[in-house]
């Protein structure tokens, strides 16, 4: 499982929320057999949840890479603040 484009600090929780979703789904057919329907949306809802929130959590792996080296250059006593340009 690459997890690459998850920042260092989330990288466990992507990890668990990823086999949660593929156990929701691998639950899925059962609940569908068994004519569960509440079930099937209620997981169907947490799959949903689930996917939004890895997408929100998910960067390109160029953004991540660079907040690594701006976290490695911060903690040497590097400012590494914004800087804007000026418009006049």
């Amino acid at each position: 499982m690459k997890l690459n484009n998850f920042l260092k600090a989330d990288r466990q929780k992507a990890e668990r929320m990823i086999e949660s979703t593929q156990n929701l789904i691998s639950e899925l057919p059962a609940a569908i057999e068994e004519q569960d329907f509440e079930g099937c949306v209620e997981i169907a809802a947490s799959i949903i949840s689930h996917c939004k929130d890895l997408k929100r959590m998910e960067h390109p792996e160029q953004v991540v890479q660079l907040r690594e080296i701006v976290s490695n250059l911060a903690s040497r006593g590097i400012n590494v603040s914004t800087v804007r340009r000026v418009y006049q």
